[in-house]
């Protein structure tokens, strides 16, 4: 089970979307951007002794960690894979994400089974030189940019939210699979036009929020992600996280042509809902929240 936080000191900024509407709460769950970005660290990321200070486990012996470190066995991990027309053409098409070392510059597996510690997934993941990109199978819309030479494990979510604005093709949701010890997070929601993926909107969240990816299970602490438990072998309980997953019905709902609600963190680390009118999101200025991260 995930641990919820209770408090937590986090920065204000931002700005708002002028068109904030009345809007019906959603059910709340319990449980970057097109251009490439290069060699990103996670802004909201907390430092290894934050996060491992509320742990009372005693880090092992370098001898013993060199072993288990030879011991280790690579785990692919879980890839989205979603289906819509994404470019309004009336054809339907698939949307893969893809993990690639740019030190092999091949796909490269996220996970590894008999992992010392996250710690270890962390410097081992940076000393790759991910990229992480979604391709499509019509092979006339670009890839889906979201991070080169960063500190990232691919995506937590990958969803088709549908037509939101009432353009005619199918808006995208996605959330990286940051490789930090922070638990702070941002929905980016993205659309196809003018032959390129252009960001919508984007909002806070808390990483529990989402549910776990098969394979992998997080453990949070009061300031953040304490560890990364990777399961490969228990096809059950795997294929039931996949189901959960699929049936997760995200933190975005249409309301009406151009009119969504989303579920964010607040500057106050609050959750609440939110309505907003696409339509007046046209400066980037005004494409997030005024009380949100």
């Amino acid at each position: 089970m995930k641990k919820y936080l209770y408090s937590l000191l986090v920065f204000s900024i931002l700005v708002a979307c002028k068109g904030r509407e009345e809007s019906v709460p959603l059910t709340p769950i319990l449980k970057n951007k097109a251009p490439i970005q290069k060699g990103l660290a996670h802004s909201d990321t907390l430092s290894k002794e934050s996060a491992q200070g509320q742990s009372k486990g005693k880090e092992l012996p370098q001898s013993k960690r060199r072993i288990i470190l030879k011991k280790m066995k690579p785990v692919f991990g879980y890839r989205f894979v979603i289906k819509g027309d994404f470019d309004g053409d009336g054809e339907q098409e698939q949307l893969l994400e893809h993990f690639y070392s740019l030190k092999t510059n091949k796909e490269t597996n996220k996970f590894y089974e008999n992992i010392p510690d996250y710690g270890d997934l962390v410097t081992l993941t940076i000393k790759k030189d991910p990229y992480s990109f979604v391709s499509c199978t019509n092979k006339n819309i670009k890839n889906l940019e979201i991070s080169q030479g960063g500190q990232l494990l691919g995506l937590s979510y990958l969803k088709n939210e549908g037509d939101l604005n009432g353009d005619g093709t199918d808006e995208v949701s996605y959330v990286v699979n940051w490789a930090d010890w922070s638990n702070l997070n941002h929905w980016h929601l993205m659309t196809y036009r003018n032959q390129q993926w252009e960001e919508l909107y984007t909002f806070s969240i808390w990483d529990w929020q989402l549910p776990d990816l098969p394979e992998t299970f997080n453990e949070y602490g009061m300031f953040g992600l304490q560890n990364k438990y990777i399961n490969a072998h228990n096809t059950k309980a795997n294929k039931a996280i996949e189901k959960d997953l699929l049936e997760f019905k995200g933190l975005v709902r249409k309301i009406a042509k151009d009119s969504i609600e989303i579920y964010y963190m607040t500057n106050e680390a609050e959750l609440d809902t939110l309505g907003v009118n696409l339509k007046y999101c046209l400066k980037k200025e005004d494409r997030s929240p005024k009380n949100g991260i």
